[in-house]
């Protein structure tokens, strides 16, 4: 699931149920939660009409994927 604010121009996506556990903050403009077994739960991505930057991220092919619904600059 996959949810944009144009308010705070952020995207959330979700890509488990589980409870968040513990988050990262990669840079300024990315956030990746994760469960209790280290497993991305969701990732946080600020600033998303200016470009997002997938370098680095867990799961990125499935981030992808789930922008190009968004046609949002990636």
């Amino acid at each position: 699931m996959i949810s944009y604010s144009q308010e705070s121009n952020a995207v959330y996506i979700t890509l488990s149920g589980e409870e968040v556990k513990r988050t990262r903050v990669i840079d300024d403009d990315r956030i990746v939660d994760y469960d209790a077994e280290g497993e991305v739960v969701g990732v946080e991505l600020l600033g998303a009409s200016f470009g997002i930057d997938l370098t680095d991220l867990p799961e990125r092919d499935r981030l992808e994927s789930e922008l190009r619904f968004l046609r949002l600059p990636a």
